[in-house]
């Protein structure tokens, strides 16, 4: 439920040059005291607005008496639900979704191989409260609820059908997912990629800072909504599962670390302004049309921060932005404890890590190092467990913040390179998914921070001898960047300087600080909205190679990119 702004003496807040200091962590101790010194009692949040029900269109705007008023003579209903693997995927499914009111009792799924299910599973109900403090004085607040549910004890392999049932006996649209192969599987299946999506609508609360106005009037390489239509694309090839590496709906239009500034004019005193939590329910209804099927799995970004909320799971009790993830999404729990978003799983012989790049980043480092070296450590740890296992014949990494990219806006991360990139050539890393930058871009066989060979459009690359490939694909949505001056596009159908001519790029070493970074190894760049398939070929019952084909497509279905790896 959301309450109506209440007016107040305004609050000056956190001075700029004192803001751009502040960890995650301060911030959140800072809001804190804000809320003690301003006060909202549940039940002035209660009489005023629902963020929630007026984001699915029961009202013209949140955080109003009135979109309460009309939301409450509307039926309670689950809507976004998203799947997300457990740490067994063979063997475990979560599923969640949101309410779009308190619930009137309990909540249940029902689930089976069919549609006469057989099996209830019970439903936990999580509450999220947000208390935003507004610049001039007023504070907007919103109670969202969401349901989660483990399904637990299933076979490998098999698919299942599920609904959510309230307690009056309305349930969802049914929908059913697939489980991971069980060992020995020798059957092809495919799993898709991009980073940086964002929302294609704008949210209930109307701020300056989600508007779909970015996009270029006369831009005709892209469809009208990109981040709705790779949501489509993906959703018609129905993959094993989708990942998501970080930068997830922009609930936090800033993503600097900073506390949020009114998005209109970024001038406004120290504040979260601009933070918007039911832009994860417009989220939610954008993705569902894949995620109530296809388990999407996320990685964090400097835009999944979020000060707003406690995070128990922090050690010493500090919050480092992740509380709200905790009751919105279900990750696999067997990374550190400290980083809820790192974690890894496998799916055939596929082991695939998820890592929080906000904890290793130099460019923004306003979450480094909070896991106190944990990261890296379990990083070590799980390469090693991954390739002493004899089933496991890829390996796969995901995070947010690019160890190799070439983009004018964010280029490579020093504080992600140094961590990741020395492990992934000591345990030849196959392939390293990226974000952060808004473009496509693919990288040569990488060792040691430069290419070990040309690998074109088409090519086949060995991983074992050849290095890693590192992909940036944070082209699922957001509006794009540039890149570096005098860099072009180069791409099929569109050919540009050969690879190996040194592109002129910079490594991140601070906020403000760059170091030049010629590179050699700039192979496939794109500057408009695509997402990465990676078809998988087991070794056959037999023995022998095994493959996986990456495979970029634009959001109008145009493939523009392929190269295979080969073990």
């Amino acid at each position: 439920m959301t309450s109506t702004p209440r007016r107040e003496a305004p609050d000056v807040g956190v001075p700029a040059a004192l803001a751009a200091r502040m960890t995650v962590a301060e911030q959140h101790e800072w809001l804190t005291s804000h809320l003690r010194r301003h006060p909202v009692s549940r039940r002035a949040a209660l009489k005023g607005g629902t963020g929630v029900l007026a984001a699915m269109g029961l009202a013209s705007a949140p955080w109003t008496v009135a979109a309460c008023a009309q939301a409450a003579q509307s039926p309670v209903a689950v809507v976004g639900r998203h799947l997300a693997f457990g740490a067994d995927p063979q063997r475990q499914m979560a599923l969640a979704g949101e309410l779009t009111a308190a619930p009137a009792g309990p909540v249940v799924v029902d689930l089976g191989r069919d549609s006469a299910f057989g099996t209830t599973l019970p439903v936990e109900v999580r509450r999220l409260v947000s208390q935003v403090p507004q610049a001039d004085g007023s504070i907007r607040g919103s109670e969202q609820f969401f349901v989660h549910a483990l399904a637990d004890g299933l076979a490998p392999g098999e698919r299942y059908r599920y609904r959510f049932r309230l307690a009056d006996g309305t349930t969802t649209a049914e929908a059913d997912f697939t489980t991971a192969p069980g060992p020995g599987s020798t059957a092809p299946w495919s799993f898709t990629a991009f980073a940086d999506q964002g929302v294609d609508t704008v949210p209930p609360s109307g701020l300056d800072g989600f508007t779909n106005g970015y996009y270029d009037a006369d831009d005709t390489r892209r469809t009208p909504a990109p981040a709705s239509a790779l949501v489509e694309r993906v959703a018609a090839q129905r993959p094993a599962f989708h990942l998501l590496a970080g930068d997830i709906c922009y609930a936090d239009p800033s993503g600097e670390g900073h506390p949020v500034r009114s998005a209109g004019t970024r001038r406004a005193p120290g504040g979260f302004d601009a933070f918007d939590p039911t832009v994860w329910t417009t989220y939610f209804a954008q993705i569902e049309r894949s995620a109530a099927s296809t388990p999407w799995m996320f990685a964090t970004g400097n835009h999944d921060m979020e000060a707003l909320y406690d995070d128990n799971r922090s050690p010493g009790g500090a919050t480092h932005g992740y509380g709200g993830h905790a009751a919105r999404l279900d990750l696999p729990r067997n990374g550190p404890s400290a980083c809820p978003s790192v974690y890894t799983f496998r799916h055939g012989n596929v082991g695939v890590i998820s890592l929080d790049a906000n904890d290793l980043s130099t460019e923004i480092p306003t979450n480094a190092g909070y896991s106190r070296g944990a990261q890296v450590t379990w990083l070590r740890e799980t390469l090693t467990a991954l390739r002493a296992d004899p089933s496991i014949d890829w390996v796969v990494a995901f995070l947010h913040h690019c160890a190799f990219a070439t983009s004018e806006a964010h280029a490579s991360d020093a504080g992600v390179r140094a961590a990741v990139a020395p492990l992934c050539d000591e345990f030849a890393v196959d392939l390293v998914l990226q974000g952060h930058n808004h473009q496509y871009e693919r990288t040569n066989p990488i060792r040691r921070g430069r290419s070990v060979l040309q690998a074109p459009d088409g090519a086949t690359v060995r991983p074992e001898t050849d290095g890693t490939t590192y992909v940036c694909v944070g082209s699922g949505g957001r509006p794009r960047y540039e890149w570096q001056p005098g860099v072009t596009d180069r791409y099929r159908g569109q050919p540009g300087p050969d690879s190996g001519v040194a592109v002129a790029s910079y490594l991140a070493l601070g906020e403000d600080e760059k170091q030049p970074d010629p590179v050699d190894w700039s192979q496939a760049r794109y500057l408009d909205y695509a997402y990465v398939t990676v078809d998988v070929a087991p070794p056959p019952a037999a023995g022998g190679p095994t493959s996986l084909t990456v495979r970029a497509t634009t959001d109008t279905g145009q493939e523009i990119d392929r190269v295979v790896l080969v073990r």
